[in-house]
């Protein structure tokens, strides 16, 4: 099996960060960006006067950026926590990229149920005048648990679900977007497996029989 990146140890499961976005969410205070984060020394990206412009990305298997738009679809796909991920990203500018709180999550439209993840991210700026999650560095990404399904109503691919992504600066500025997309399995030589774990009404410890991934849980 190939090499994978490894996650940052930094990493947290948060539900707060998206309660604004996700109705249902407990009226708690969200946490503010950590203040000093991950070291970080770039410039601001463009106009930080002006609105955050957002776009979401994602990784495919080879773990290469694709950007999400309405219908496309994304990938669970085997991180090292083990289980199966959808590893959302983003590319912003208008934005300070240091110690950017970055928030994704998907939300079944049939149960509304919701699985969250949040992190303390630097954004890289490049060339084009954006700044982005990096793809040779998952710990960038947010690292949303999807499987083993053990929460939505429906099993997690080939049917659409709703995928949030939101930025918070250091400052308290936000931006958000939202997408309507398609979870799929497709991560060659753990396609069968993917889809044991991912099917609604999967009972942990269901034995599956392809590829070493196991039902172990996401998200850490």
């Amino acid at each position: 099996m190939r090499a994978r990146p490894l996650a940052s140890p930094g990493a947290v499961l948060l539900l707060l960060p998206l309660c604004g976005l996700i109705a249902g969410c407990p009226d708690d205070p969200k946490p503010p960006p950590d203040p000093e984060g991950p070291s970080c020394l770039f410039e601001p990206v463009g106009d930080v006067n002006a609105p955050i412009e957002l776009e979401i990305i994602a990784l495919d298997p080879d773990y290469q950026a694709y950007p999400v738009e309405e219908g496309s679809v994304v990938h669970n796909i085997f991180p090292p926590q083990g289980g199966r991920v959808v590893f959302a990203g983003v590319r912003a500018r208008n934005i300070d990229p240091c110690a950017v709180l970055l928030a994704g999550a998907l939300r079944d439209p049939v149960s509304k149920q919701v699985r969250p993840e949040s992190r303390t991210v630097n954004l890289r700026p490049g060339e084009d005048g954006w700044a982005s999650s990096v793809p040779t560095d998952i710990s960038t990404f947010s690292n949303i648990p999807t499987c083993p399904n053990q929460w939505a109503s429906q099993d997690l691919y080939g049917v659409p679900y709703e995928l949030i992504v939101e930025v918070t600066e250091r400052s308290g500025r936000k931006a958000s977007a939202s997408f309507t997309v398609q979870p799929v399995c497709e991560e060659a030589g753990f396609i069968e497996e993917c889809r044991c774990i991912c099917q609604g009404g999967y009972e942990l410890g269901e034995v599956c029989t392809e590829g070493t991934g196991g039902g172990g849980g996401a998200g850490g």
